[in-house]
C-alpha cells in the first residue's frame, strides 16, 4: 500500500506543480506538498481498510508523522538522496537518531505508546522517494539506519516491477518449474 500511495502522491503531486509553477518556487514548498499529499493519501486508505485500522496507528512527536505497525516498529515518510540519505531533515534528533543514540519523543507520543502497551523503543524505518532533477519519482525505498549508516534498504519499485518470477502470479498453470541438472550418481554406471 505504501508503495502505491507514494508513486501516486509523487505523481499528482507533479500535476499540481506543472499546473501553477509558480506557486511552488519557495525553497521547502514543494517538498512540504509531496509529503502533505502523500500522508494525506496514506491515511484516506488506512480509514478505508479496517484490517490496518486495526493493526496501524498514526502519532506525531515534534512536528514529524509516524505510523506505528502492530506495534513492531515505525514507519515514516520523507524524501530521499541517491545514497538513501533523508532529505531536508537534520534536525539534532534525527542526527542522534542516525547516530544510534537514544531519541526523545514527544510527551504526548509516549503517552499513546504508552497506551498502546508499547513501553520500548521502537525501530524506524523510512519510505523515502527518490526524485530527479525534473521531480518524476526514481525510486521508493524502505531504509533504516543505524550508527549513522544505512543499515537495511530495499527498493520497492525493484520489488514491485514485473519480471519473470512474478509476471501472472494469479495464473499458476503456466508456472516455470526449475529442475536441478545436477545427479546424485551416474545411473548407468554406478558411480
Amino acid at each position: 500500500m505504501a508503495y502505491n500511495i507514494v508513486n501516486d502522491g509523487v505523481k499528482n503531486s507533479v500535476k499540481i506543480f506543472n499546473n501553477d509553477p509558480g506557486q511552488f518556487e519557495y525553497r521547502s514548498a514543494k517538498a512540504v506538498w509531496l509529503n502533505s499529499n502523500i500522508k494525506k493519501l496514506f491515511n484516506n486508505n488506512l480509514v478505508l481498510d479496517n484490517f490496518l485500522t486495526k493493526k496501524i496507528n498514526r502519532l506525531k512527536s515534534h512536528g514529524v508523522d509516524y505510523y506505528v505497525l502492530d506495534g513492531k516498529a515505525l514507519i515514516c515518510f520523507k524524501k530521499m538522496d541517491n545514497k538513501s540519505k533523508i532529505s531536508g531533515f537534520y534536525s539534532k534528533r534525527f542526527k542522534d537518531m542516525m547516530n544510534g543514540n537514544a531519541i526523545h519523543y514527544s510527551n504526548n507520543m509516549l503517552q499513546n505508546l504508552s497506551e498502546m502497551g508499547i513501553n520500548k523503543a521502537l525501530p524506524i524505518y523510512y519510505i523515502g522517494y527518490i526524485l530527479d532533477k525534473t521531480g518524476n519519482l526514481v525510486d521508493i525505498r524502505l531504509v533504516h539506519y543505524n550508527d549513522g549508516i544505512v543499515a537495511y534498504e530495499v527498493s520497492l519499485v525493484e520489488i514491485f516491477r514485473p519480471n519473470l518470477f512474478n509476471i501472472n502470479t494469479n495464473d499458476t498453470t503456466d508456472e516455470i518449474k526449475v529442475v536441478s541438472k545436477k545427479r546424485k550418481g551416474n545411473q548407468q554406471t554406478g558411480s
